[in-house]
């Protein structure tokens, strides 16, 4: 059996293409940890919670 994957969106994700959280999660993994951490300071907190059904 095939393991299916189930993205488990944002608010901040939620409106995103499948080809926008794609290419947003491979900018993610080239940056450095500077980058990094100026990235995750620049989002807003309020913004981040999950959307819909809540799993992991």
């Amino acid at each position: 059996m095939a393991e299916q994957t189930k993205d488990i969106l944002s608010e901040y994700t939620k409106d995103m293409t499948p080809e926008q959280r794609e290419e947003l999660q491979e900018k993610v993994s080239n940056m450095t940890e500077e980058e990094l951490k100026e990235f995750r300071n620049s989002l807003d907190p309020d913004n981040m919670g999950f959307f819909g059904e809540e799993s992991v």
